[in-house]
């Protein structure tokens, strides 16, 4: 048997388990939403809605092509007419490393110079250990 032959039986089995309001609630709900939805499709099935489409519908075959004001108006319907995720990924592939000296980042900052003593700020006693600990290391390499 398939979930949806079953499910009628199982629907039965919880309903005689359940206090009775619940089932009644069970069974005019799904009567209720069994003739809703019967009811939406054989209107549309006699009535069919006439979709006109936008002027920018034709472009998004070609997004790379498009007019500025065609990917505003998309933009605006919520199509996305941007750089999809895997360009990104592919031009972020390819990156330039900057060679820097070999001296660290911010070796002359002011926040170096207060961690080493020379700024005239306040450490708390607590972090003195560990400015001293990183800049030694740092100046080493």
């Amino acid at each position: 048997l398939e979930s949806s032959q079953f499910l009628p039986l199982m629907i039965g089995y919880f309903s005689l388990q359940v206090p009775a309001g619940l089932t009644i609630y069970w069974a005019t709900s799904n009567l209720f939403s069994l003739l809703q939805t019967t009811a939406v499709k054989q209107y549309y099935k006699l009535n069919p809605p006439e979709i006109e489409l936008p002027d920018y519908w034709d472009a998004l075959d070609d997004v790379a092509n498009m007019s500025d004001e065609d990917r505003r108006e998309a933009a605006k319907a919520g199509i996305s007419t941007g750089p999809k995720f895997e360009d990104l990924m592919d031009e972020a592939k390819f990156h330039v490393v900057v060679d820097r000296e070999q001296i660290p980042l911010r070796a002359e900052s002011v926040s170096w110079k207060k961690v080493k003593g020379e700024g005239g700020g306040h450490v708390a006693e607590q972090f003195k250990g560990w400015g001293v600990k990183t800049v030694e290391t740092v100046e080493s390499a």
